[in-house]
């Protein structure tokens, strides 16, 4: 239910007084909180009937009521909006859920690492949990730092799922001391989504890889299913580190120079691998060559 201004109620009389006179038991507040609970059940249903690949996703408010977790005050979203966010949760109407912990990590009634770890006990059917953040366009250096420490707590709280959704994306974009310091250190690399076992849990095969090596090396690869594979990564080792590259769908080959220069040594290609990737972040095995 919608939050209304000066404290007008939503204009719902009609349906509430024709389930009252057809015999309906619950109070006013469980039926808005039913109907809203019935139609995010049925909008994941549906969705996975169309398209089971496809995920769906809610941000509701942070805090489902307070006192849970007992430190926790502030907004009653189960009384105020009628929106019971546990229970979506704890039932799985959902594939990613992103609770908006727009607090600051030392917040002492409503701290960010408390209520991601109230949240993260509640998912008890293992989806993805992905904290909303707050980001203003503070560009002090505490600003900063306090959202990649909320990404590192997580990182670190939820070890399965490392994931994020920064509030509002115009907000990065313009803060460049964060978008900065997040490119130099927190999102330095690129990422695959994590897996959703629960939508599927079958890696597609592994490509076949093949070499062409003259003054540099081309990487390239077949597959036999190719409507199963949604990104391809190719994982490459000069001397004794590994780095990777994530790849679309449609390429079919990549370039590796023989050598690169690290602190005026040359270092050799050793070794490459590709593998294959499919829409819910399943990742097949290697296949790897062996140069050096």
């Amino acid at each position: 239910y919608p939050s209304y201004n000066l404290g007008a109620d939503f204009p719902d009389s009609v349906s509430w007084n024709a389930y009252v006179k057809s015999g309906g038991k619950l109070s006013r507040g469980d039926w808005r909180r039913e109907a809203v609970n019935v139609f995010i059940e049925n909008l994941y249903k549906k969705i996975k009937a169309a398209k089971p690949h496809v995920k769906f996703g809610l941000s509701p408010f942070g805090i489902w009521r307070p006192g849970y977790p007992e430190s926790v005050s502030g907004f009653d979203q189960y009384e105020q909006l009628y929106a019971d966010a546990k229970l979506w949760l704890n039932k799985g109407w959902i594939d990613y859920f992103t609770p908006q912990l727009y607090w600051p990590i030392n917040r002492q009634n409503a701290s960010f690492p408390v209520l991601l770890g109230w949240w993260q006990s509640e998912n008890t059917l293992k989806r993805h949990l992905w904290p909303g953040m707050s980001v203003g366009r503070d560009t002090s250096v505490k600003s900063v730092n306090e959202t990649l420490n909320q990404i590192m707590i997580t990182r670190g709280m939820v070890p399965e799922s490392k994931g994020a959704v920064h509030w509002s994306i115009s907000s990065v974009t313009k803060n460049t001391s964060l978008a900065k310091a997040l490119l130099e250190s927190t999102y330095r690399n690129d990422a695959i989504v994590p897996p959703s076992p629960w939508l599927d849990n079958k890696a597609p095969e592994s490509p076949k890889v093949t070499t062409d090596k003259t003054d540099k090396l081309t990487i390239s690869w077949t597959h036999p299913n190719e409507k199963d594979v949604f990104r391809w990564v190719v994982y490459y080792k000069y001397g004794s580190s590994w780095s990777y590259t994530i790849l679309n769908r449609n390429d079919r080959s990549y370039n590796l120079s023989n050598s690169i220069e690290v602190n005026k040594t040359t270092v050799p290609l050793k070794q490459i691998a590709v593998t294959a990737v499919d829409r819910t972040g399943n990742e097949s095995s290697r296949s790897e060559i062996v140069l050096q």
